[in-house]
């Protein structure tokens, strides 16, 4: 490969098309993969306040120290036990489920889990936190094999397409689940993490076979039936003679992750993690045109639509050689569908669902302790419900300007949220968060950063979350869909006269957040 420079611009041009959408997709899955948006500035004001329970949440055991506590537990080397007693006695501070969340959350891979599981075990006898952290562990990597690495490989089908189909929907990262190979797929991903995790410890073997490796996820984009040998094989032949190609891509966007720090994530959101994936999709079609003569196997590339446009807008799905058009054809979008009065109404629910079970993962995460979020009892949180529906409903206008989109969920959020917070705090004399320390906050009601994920999160919403709940509405029969929907009023009403006389208050709640 000899000119970058072509790759550059192409990326960047791609990514132009249908921008916000192509934001959304990285900030989306890469939620997911990274579980959840973290925002910086305020940990940054609390230090710069000389508040440390934010970095005491961030003092949490690395691969490293796990490792060196376990070869020390079995008398292979020597650390000094005054030093860990104080990191020790840091990190039991926030309560006994904070405990078991941090060692899981903090090991940084599965393995280092299971090893950290094994030390608490053997030499701790805390059996019942190695209990849980092993059970935590097995879910969560259940999680990370059937759903992390196939929506990994479902974004980059999305970039690959739409390199040349300007249409394409964000219903592409879940593509492997409609192709019928999410066995397969998820087995050779798997390998792959797990031969890497070996080679890392070698350091620098850890380095090279990671771009050795690279190009995999778009090979199992392209073709999902390949054999993990096939995977590893066709990659080690695309990357021969390009690893340092490759390294210099990753090189030359070092300059931007240093700014994103400076500006509070927004430049990775909105520039640097999207950019990256136009350009590696460029990368891969590069070089499938310049060594697919060299290739051993190159009938293993069937998907030729993928890099030779037919001429039309939206890739041809009845043309793809893996792709089965009626496997789980709840997946699709259609954003611009009309919706039902009975469905927007679930949607509610559905948006305060989602939001309350956000919340409760980031204050689970992050405190080590499950906290009931919101003003009701129940499990919703009817802000979120009322601000989907009106992204939903009152800019369905917008649904084809995917950046007139953004910027009117983050105004219409942001004004949702702001009266919201003083109409509780004026009825109730509390609050039930607060922004006070983040950067650009209005009276500690809302805050830049807040706005900008419920902006995306309003195309989020628009372009895929809700017409693949519609799908899976209309799989329940249409009479128990009316069921569902009296006892689900029935329920909230009744936590509502609830709520009124007695709101959720506590810790977490209406004090001691951030």
């Amino acid at each position: 490969m000899k000119n970058r420079k072509i790759l550059y611009q192409s990326a960047l041009r791609h990514l132009r098309t249908q921008y916000f959408l192509n934001v959304v997709i990285v900030f989306l899955v890469g939620f997911l993969l990274r579980d959840g948006y973290q925002y910086a500035t305020d940990w940054n004001q609390k230090l710069m306040q000389g508040d440390f329970s934010y970095e005491l949440r961030e003092n949490r055991k690395t691969n490293f120290e796990i490792l060196q506590e376990f070869l020390s537990e079995v008398h292979l080397i020597q650390v000094d036990s005054e030093h860990l007693a104080e990191t020790t006695a840091e990190k039991y501070t926030m309560g006994y489920f904070s405990v078991i969340v941090n060692e899981v959350t903090a090991s940084g891979s599965f393995g280092f889990g299971i090893l950290n599981g094994l030390n608490k075990i053997l030499f701790h006898g805390k059996i019942a936190e190695s209990v849980t952290i092993f059970i935590m562990m097995i879910l969560s990597g259940l999680f990370w094999i059937l759903v992390k690495n196939l929506l990994l490989v479902g974004k980059c089908r999305y970039f690959l397409e739409r390199r040349l189909y300007p249409h394409t929907r964000a219903d592409r990262i879940l593509f492997v689940y409609r192709t019928g190979c999410e066995k397969n797929t998820a087995k050779v991903m798997f390998l792959r993490d797990i031969r890497q995790t070996l080679w890392n410890f070698t350091i620098i073997g850890g380095i090279y076979k990671y771009y050795e490796y690279l190009m995999i996820p778009y090979l199992m984009a392209e073709n999902p039936n390949l054999t993990s040998k096939e995977a590893f094989a066709l990659s080690k032949e695309l990357m021969h003679g390009d690893k340092k190609q490759a390294f210099l891509l990753d090189l030359s966007l070092f300059p931007l992750a240093l700014l994103d720090g400076a500006t509070f994530h927004m430049t990775s959101v909105f520039f640097l993690n999207p950019y990256k994936e136009c350009l590696f999709a460029e990368f891969y079609a590069k070089l499938r045109e310049e060594k697919n003569n060299q290739l051993e196997k190159p009938e293993l590339l069937i998907d030729d639509y993928l890099f030779d446009t037919p001429g039309t807008v939206s890739y041809p799905e009845t043309q793809c050689p893996t792709l089965h058009l009626e496997k789980h054809r709840w997946l699709t979008t259609d954003y611009e569908k009309n919706y039902s009065t009975e469905t927007l109404f679930l949607f509610f629910f559905l948006f305060s669902l989602i939001g309350w079970i956000f919340e409760v993962c980031f204050y689970l995460v992050n405190e080590g302790s499950f906290i009931n979020r919101g003003t009701m009892t129940g499990p919703w949180l009817p802000i979120y419900g009322t601000g989907g529906l009106i992204i939903i409903c009152l800019l369905k206008p917008l649904r084809k300007q995917p950046g007139m989109l953004f910027a009117s969920a983050f105004v219409i959020c942001g004004a949702l949220e702001y009266f919201t917070s003083w109409i509780l705090e004026q009825v109730a004399g509390l609050k039930w968060w607060d922004y006070t320390g983040y950067f650009m906050n209005l009276n500690g009601r809302i805050c830049l950063e807040g706005l900008t994920v419920f902006g995306l999160a309003g195309v989020a919403v628009t372009y895929f979350i809700a017409p693949v709940s519609d799908n899976l509405l209309r799989l329940i029969p249409a009479d128990k869909r009316k069921i569902l929907c009296r006892i689900l009023g029935i329920l909230f009403l009744t936590d509502c006269v609830w709520s009124v006389f007695h709101p959720n208050t506590g810790n977490g709640i209406t004090e001691g957040f951030y």
